[in-house]
């Protein structure tokens, strides 16, 4: 009786889990795969400076001219490693390099954003890296 009434309840309940969707991470890892810069991260590291990844929310107008411009922008804010700032467009996502001992992250999202509002785009968070990416290798047994 109770696995009847499953089947029967079955097809109304199932659209009702479909409307909240979860970001996997991997989209996340394909936008910071596409702004990164190992000799950047190495400098940046080496420094003990930190490297920030966001996305960028708005309609990017294609073309080197946009992508340099943003780079420009990201680079004139306060505490950010002059040269450090790459911009995909493809992917709307940008990476820049930054002294933590100058500026909190939160402080330095705020300031860009300010100077990207003129463009019409925002930013959004995807991950700080303040150290070398530990890696495990895999146990085969």
């Amino acid at each position: 009786m109770r696995a009847r009434a499953i089947l029967v309840a079955a097809p109304f309940l199932l659209p009702l889990t479909g409307t909240t969707a979860f970001a996997c991470g991997v989209c996340i890892e394909d936008r910071i795969a596409t702004v990164y810069d190992h000799a950047v991260v190495t400098k940046a590291l080496g420094q003990k400076h930190h490297v920030a990844f966001f996305a960028i929310k708005g309609t990017l107008a294609p073309g080197n001219d946009s992508q340099r411009a943003i780079e420009a922008i990201t680079e004139s804010a306060h505490g950010v490693d002059q040269g450090s700032a790459r911009v995909s467009l493809e992917s709307a996502s940008l990476s820049v390099s930054f002294d933590p001992a100058r500026v909190q992250i939160s402080a330095l999202e705020r300031d860009i954003e300010v100077r990207l509002a003129a463009k019409k785009l925002s930013l959004q968070p995807l991950r700080v890296m303040d150290g070398p990416a530990r890696m495990k290798a895999v146990d085969r047994q």
